[in-house]
């Protein structure tokens, strides 16, 4: 008898730890530096993340993120359409990058209600997360056509997971301007379909042993304009509403334990769009703490062809600190110009 109440006890207790410890509050902090140049001139970019969780039950938490950026230069090294660096924005203090409640409904399905960005669910892979070019964080078929809420802009949303082995399936609507301000049209909690129009998307992973493929789909709803010049003045006159489709496929096949293969493709298929198809494809090969890997994707916009190529290197110095050195070979409109990042990122968290 005594020994039941004592295991009834012990099992009371470890209970209650493990209920504080779900309902403990995670702080997270993490800035990366980024060293660029093009063999002529350099200039830096410093990206902080603040991100904090607060838990209101075992179920409902408030999460919030935010960044900084702040930069040497207005410019960049080389006047391409895509960029070369993912941290490349405009100077910007504690901007919201998500802010509202999570819902985990049960262990596999999770609702978001609040200001996000769909970077944080989508095209944010082990395997695209390797590199630095900005079209690999998020396909330029929906970055450079429509105003989405990817870096470093959010918008107000709701955005739903449902996770099993092996299969994961999200789907997000978000209000279909984004923005960063908190005054007028740009206020990141502005919800407005009828002017700003909506933007949803959908994407389902599946997951093979060490390989993952990605597929997914979008609609852009918004007005579509007639743009014409009125003496020296632009006008722009509303024709009436217009949905743009989007889609694009994605996989990461395992070949070893150490290496990947990667292959990507987004399309547009609406005819008014400025960009409709993205190419990529790369590989990676890891090595203990240490990362290699290349990718080269290829894009067409206004009659212009570029490639970008990037080598790559991650070096995880221990659980809080890393470096990475990067190559980028840029072809623009017939011209072609060598970028190289050194970037070194710091991760604390409780």
């Amino acid at each position: 008898m005594i020994i039941l109440l004592f295991l009834g006890c012990s099992q009371l207790v470890m209970a209650e730890n493990a209920d504080s410890t779900e309902l403990q509050p995670r702080f997270a902090l993490t800035y990366t530096g980024e060293l660029q140049t093009d063999f002529k001139t350099t200039s830096q970019v410093n990206l902080l993340q603040l991100h904090a969780e607060l838990p209101l039950s075992r179920s409902l938490s408030f999460q919030a993120t935010s960044l900084s950026v702040a930069s040497t230069h207005d410019e960049l090294l080389f006047e391409n359409m895509m960029g070369y660096s993912d941290l490349d924005a405009y100077d910007k203090s504690f901007a919201l990058q998500k802010a509202g409640l999570q819902w985990r409904i049960n262990d596999r399905h999770t609702l978001f209600a609040g200001v996000r960005c769909m970077d944080e669910d989508y095209f944010c892979s082990d395997g695209l997360s390797l590199y630095t070019s900005p079209s690999s964080g998020h396909f330029p078929v929906l970055s450079c056509n429509y105003f989405v809420p990817t870096y470093p802009f959010a918008a107000m949303g709701l955005h739903y997971v449902y996770e099993t082995d092996p299969l994961c399936l999200q789907a997000s609507v978000y209000n279909g301007t984004a923005s960063q301000g908190f005054t007028g049209r740009d206020n990141i909690f502005r919800i407005c379909p009828k002017d700003d129009g909506i933007f949803a998307l959908a994407q389902a992973e599946y997951r093979y042993r060490d390989s993952r493929y990605f597929l997914g789909a979008s609609l852009y709803n918004d007005y579509e304009y007639d743009i014409y010049f009125d003496g020296e003045e632009l006008q722009e006159e509303p024709l009436g509403r217009k949905t743009y489709p989007t889609a694009w496929a994605y996989a990461e096949q395992s070949l070893s334990s150490r290496c990947m293969v990667i292959a990507a493709y987004g399309h547009s298929f609406s005819s008014d769009d400025l960009l409709r198809n993205y190419y990529g494809l790369g590989a990676q090969y890891a090595l203990g703490k240490v990362q290699f890997g290349f990718y080269s994707d290829y894009v067409r916009m206004l009659g212009v062809d570029e490639w970008d190529t990037e080598f790559v290197c991650n070096i995880d110095l221990n659980d809080y600190l890393s470096v990475k050195p990067v190559l980028h070979i840029l072809n623009c409109d017939s011209k072609t110009q060598c970028i190289g990042l050194l970037r070194l990122t710091v991760n604390l968290n409780n």
